[in-house]
């Protein structure tokens, strides 16, 4: 009897933790006890087949699912089958009454046969005009190339552009209409951004006008053969981004960008794009610059593969520059430095795969005829892949020697680096670091506040230009 009383107690307490209406209770389940708005708040963070999914936990989370903020985020994973995906994006529409935050849908895929992709096509243009979506504010949605039409992307559904509550938004691989309605308008757009989409000059203007509060705008791949200009014009961006904009060449114009801040090249030996940065007067961030750029024009200054045409003008505002090399050509880097004379913080970038090309013989360096910002401002040098090698140290050295206000010199370390200063695992070795301080003269630098710090170089670096919040975009380049 006794053991029939011990092995009944257990289940009496588990028929307590649930109540009458069959909701779950007492200390097994704490969640439950949490206010609504909270339990919505987890609901919308789950992906969204389990945030659906908890309806059927109890009575009490049944009608959650639809009072939460419905996002849709890797609309693959609802259904192993990419057609199937269709209707289970378009039932989930229908069933929840919105508001939505997030809609993310890559690689849509719409069937070969003409009819079956009329028909899904037509699917995908309603979804846009859910009632769910009324408030949507996150979009990322990309295609793949039409069946039927090798190497032709496909066209951007019409009811994307009434999405007027958009904060953020991502186009790829698809093609923008030749022409746009005037009354488009994303009044509260702040980061945009395309990649490998088809759209000619009118539209794009279009599109960059009707975003009166834009702040970062990221154009990677601008395949239009028909498109080889782009100009921009804002008066609210403060970031942009540009890669190989075009399949050919091209031009890119910052026209007229008052609040810009920051221009970032993130693959500049990917492409044959030409700058011009006709007016932007508070641009303090640039880079990487690099030989590969046939042209680039920042005001009244312009530089043909990185070299400067004049070194009589100066951008003063300039606050941050990274520059890319294949290497150590500290000529260059000198002749760019005279047109930044309020520099803070340099970033130099040895490509990869070029390290063991030897540096430039550099010219002797004239304390008559110095560089102002070695002088006056530079307090920070950062040096990517860098090796122990004598065209490594004698380029760093130069800075430990003649930038007067140097407070720190971070060496970003590709792996490692042997016992010859090219590879092994110890760079925060005592015998190592001593003999860098050695090679480097730190005992007749000209900051006595330079400090030097080995770090490893980031193997897969990806600049972001939409994060406003970090002063300085490169140092996604480097982990501690």
């Amino acid at each position: 009897m006794k053991r029939k009383k011990k092995a009944a107690e257990p289940a009496a307490k588990r028929r307590r933790l649930r109540d009458r209406d069959g909701e779950l209770v007492g200390d097994g389940d704490l969640i439950s006890k949490l206010p609504d708005d909270i339990l919505g708040t987890i609901i919308s963070l789950l992906p969204t087949k389990d945030g659906a999914r908890t309806q059927a936990i109890a009575r009490r989370w049944r009608p959650l699912w639809r009072s939460s903020p419905l996002n849709i985020h890797g609309a693959h994973s609802l259904c192993s089958n990419a057609f199937k995906c269709f209707s289970v994006v378009s039932r989930i529409l229908a069933d929840h009454p919105g508001p939505a935050r997030r809609f993310h849908f890559h690689h849509i895929r719409l069937h070969k046969d003409k009819k079956r992709h009329a028909e899904e096509a037509a699917q995908v243009d309603n979804w846009f005009h859910s009632r769910a979506l009324d408030k949507l504010q996150e979009l990322d949605i990309s295609f793949e190339f039409l069946g039927y039409e090798p190497r032709k992307l496909y066209p951007l559904p019409p009811s994307v552009f009434r999405l007027a509550s958009l904060l953020v938004a991502t186009f790829s691989f698809c093609e923008f209409p030749s022409q746009i309605a005037p009354s488009l308008s994303f009044p509260t757009l702040k980061q945009l951004t395309l990649f490998r989409v088809f759209i000619c000059e009118d539209v794009f203007r279009r599109v960059l006008s009707a975003c009166n509060v834009l702040e970062s705008l990221e154009l990677t791949d601008i395949c239009d053969a028909n498109c080889s200009r782009l100009g921009i014009s804002s008066k609210s961006l403060r970031s942009v981004s540009l890669c190989a904009c075009f399949s050919g060449k091209g031009e890119l114009f910052i026209e007229d960008a008052p609040l810009l801040e920051r221009l970032l090249l993130p693959c500049p030996g990917a492409g044959s794009d030409t700058v011009r940065v006709i007016k932007a007067p508070k641009l303090e961030i640039l880079g990487p610059l690099s030989p590969c750029i046939p042209e680039i024009e920042i005001a009244n200054i312009f530089f043909k593969s990185l070299i400067p045409t004049s070194l009589n003008n100066t951008i003063d505002t300039m606050k941050a520059l990274a520059l890319e090399f294949s290497a150590t050509d500290l000529n260059a880097v000198i002749d760019v430095l005279r047109c930044f004379p309020c520099l803070e913080k340099l970033h130099v970038i040895w490509k990869k795969h070029n390290l063991k090309i030897g540096m430039k013989d550099a010219r002797q360096y004239d304390p008559q005829d110095p560089v102002k910002c070695l002088e006056t401002h530079l307090k920070k040098l950062v040096l990517k892949n860098y090796l122990a090698s004598k065209q490594g140290v004698g380029f760093a050295k130069f800075f430990v020697l003649n930038a007067k206000l140097l407070k720190e010199i971070k060496f970003g370390v590709r792996n490692s680096i042997n016992k010859e200063g090219v590879v092994s695992n110890k760079i925060n070795s005592k015998l190592w670091l001593a003999n860098q301080y050695r090679l480097l003269e730190m005992e007749n630098r000209a900051s006595r506040d330079v400090q030097l710090e080995f770090v490893r170089s980031h193997n897969e670096e990806q600049l972001d230009p939409h994060d406003l919040s970090t002063a300085d975009p490169f140092k996604c380049y480097f982990v501690n």
